[in-house]
């Protein structure tokens, strides 16, 4: 049993209809061993501070989804949630915590759930609330990779590897597949 720590945030660029979503997976509870990092640019559900932080949760189901087959084969079965953001761990323990935000939280893990489309079978849980988790920084347009275009997977001493996720382009096939497939994949570091 294997657990990943999953920071995730969000940044909102003034004056513009989108927002900057990043996770960054790291191997260790003080997060010092990155694994994996992806940032996305997405339209705003709503241009409101507290959406947003909803829909940065939702962005790291969405990633958790996206790359749960690649944990699975390196044995991890748990993702744990690290978030600096009291208020949406209160709402995450506790949708209905706020009438006004619980059709947002619902908005968020609705294609997550277990027998969803896209149905998270890892274990997920979150951590207490930290002054500062770790995936905000990597909120800047130059890290954008946008939807499913290729995920970037640091090594130490050798740089960066890349793994191709396009799910946009590949119709039913899981991303295990697709690595099968591929005679040049590159090796998945810590995940």
């Amino acid at each position: 049993m294997r657990t990943v720590y999953c920071h995730f945030s969000f940044k909102r660029p003034k004056g513009k209809d989108y927002g900057l979503f990043a996770v960054a997976f790291y191997d260790d509870k003080e997060g010092k061993k990155l694994t994996a990092q992806a940032t996305r640019k997405f339209k705003l559900w709503e241009d409101q501070q507290f959406v947003t932080a909803i829909q940065a949760y939702e962005h790291a189901l969405y990633s958790i989804y996206t790359w749960q087959g690649i944990m699975r084969k390196k044995g991890i079965t748990n993702v744990l949630l690290v978030t600096d953001n009291s208020t949406l761990a209160g709402w995450i323990e506790n949708p209905k915590k706020n009438k006004k935000y619980t059709a947002w939280m619902n908005k968020a893990v609705e294609q997550y759930r277990s027998g969803a489309p896209k149905e998270i079978t890892l274990g997920i849980g979150l951590c207490d609330v930290r002054d500062y988790e770790k995936s905000y920084k990597y909120c800047k347009e130059d890290k954008v990779i946008n939807n499913d275009e290729p995920v970037v997977v640091k090594e130490k001493n050798t740089g960066k590897r890349v793994i191709n996720l396009d799910s946009t382009s590949i119709t039913f096939k899981t991303i295990n597949e697709l690595q099968d497939e591929n005679p040049n994949k590159p090796k998945v570091v810590g995940m």
